[in-house]
């Protein structure tokens, strides 16, 4: 297995702002530097790691950072089962990502860019998988949520365990995504307690994430 070749600082720099969500044009601002250039490292990123796309990457990462704890899952407690789900996931999503990822980076900033097919809503989702501040349109979400409902359908007609997995694996960007859209239709994220609500609670956050946006927003983030 040949050695991985490091990273610069300013590739690393632009990858750890690739992992936080950060679209080319929003990576630029924060280093001061073109987008031209943020996408010369993009790609000097790619051929490191040995991909071809920034979804691959993103996955390629994540599956990176769990490998060493898939491996004693079987004497491990809940922590490592949630690592070994998250990880088994990604495995499973890669083929989707492969068909839907798109052919050039992203241009515009993921929180002014509004998805409006399937294939980006979901590209956005898994990207901002653990991003709960900004902003998420009403296509996005609902893109998203149809995703979760037909994927994980499958995995439960196959595997009723496979399908508890697939659940929790995408809580996490579901939650993600939902926050973001209350924030979008000018409600409070903590209104994503609703969902403990028995039938009532799932349909109240249903009307608020099928709102318009709002031109007054709510908190960027959620309240400490």
């Amino acid at each position: 297995m040949t050695s991985q070749t490091p990273l610069s600082k300013r590739e690393q720099d632009v990858l750890d702002l690739l992992l936080a969500g950060k679209s080319n044009k929003l990576i630029a601002h924060a280093l001061g530097i073109t987008e031209r250039t943020v996408e010369f490292h993009l790609k000097n990123i790619y051929a490191k790691h040995q991909v071809n796309s920034r979804m691959e990457l993103v996955l390629h990462l994540r599956q990176s950072t769990v490998a060493a704890e898939g491996e004693s899952i079987e004497n491990s407690g809940t922590s490592s089962l949630w690592s070994w789900a998250k990880s088994t996931f990604k495995e499973a999503v890669f083929r989707i990502g492969k068909e839907i990822e798109m052919n050039t980076p992203t241009q515009t900033p993921l929180n002014e860019a509004e998805p409006v097919n399937f294939q980006n809503a979901i590209r956005v989702c898994f990207v901002k998988y653990a991003d709960f501040t900004g902003r998420a349109s009403r296509p996005e979400f609902w893109w998203f949520a149809l995703f979760i409902l037909l994927s994980a359908s499958a995995f439960t007609y196959l595997s009723e365990t496979a399908g508890s997995i697939y659940s929790i694996a995408t809580l996490l960007p579901f939650l993600a995504v939902g926050a973001r859209r209350l924030r979008d239709s000018g409600n409070s994220p903590w209104w994503l307690f609703g969902l403990l609500i028995p039938v009532a609670g799932i349909i109240l956050l249903g009307f608020f994430w099928a709102m318009q946006p709002a031109k007054t927003l709510a908190n960027d983030s959620l309240p400490a």
